[in-house]
């Protein structure tokens, strides 16, 4: 299965998770493209025709960014506004029907903050609804998300190994 990882971090070289799941996935699966769109859009001028012939050629798309303010980066929900276009893959178009769709983020909070009782901010299943919808919506396959919580946690580096193994299991399932 071709795969693809839109990479939305604002600040990728100054991340720990993510850049270091990326740096493991590159050493292990070289043939996974690795997509940047901060580093590809720094003007934020997105070139909607070439990020939808780009999604064409892939069986499998990942969204990974740091979860900030319990959202999406601003500039993924940008791309998914200019990328996502009515004729292409929704409506009289279907582009993304039956592509494998999913997530890989990461949370400074701990695990423990991504609860429904009245001391949580929401579950993560509810957090990322809005993308479990938009991918429904045009008719691809939401295969779910991989998590990393508590990026700025004393123990980070004591359970990062074992993650990294889970997020490349989950990239490459």
């Amino acid at each position: 299965m071709k795969t693809i990882i839109i990479l939305a971090h604002p600040n990728i070289e100054q991340s720990h998770i993510n850049k270091s799941w990326i740096e493991a996935l590159k050493a292990s699966n070289p043939e996974i493209k690795i997509h940047d769109i901060y580093k590809t859009y720094p003007d934020w001028n997105i070139d909607a025709v070439a990020e939808q012939t780009l999604l064409e050629q892939y069986d499998r798309i990942i969204l990974e960014y740091p979860i900030q303010w319990y959202n999406m980066t601003p500039l993924l929900k940008k791309w998914l506004d200019d990328v996502f276009l009515m004729g292409w893959c929704y409506g009289s178009g279907d582009k993304l029907k039956g592509k494998e769709i999913g997530l890989a983020v990461s949370t400074a909070g701990i695990e423990e903050a991504y609860t429904d009782s009245d001391n949580g901010f929401g579950t993560m299943e509810q957090l990322l609804k809005s993308v479990a919808s938009t991918v429904k919506f045009v008719g691809g396959k939401y295969i779910s998300h991989h998590i990393f919580h508590g990026a700025y946690q004393p123990d980070v580096n004591d359970r990062l190994p074992e993650n990294i193994k889970q997020y490349i299991s989950f990239i490459t399932q």
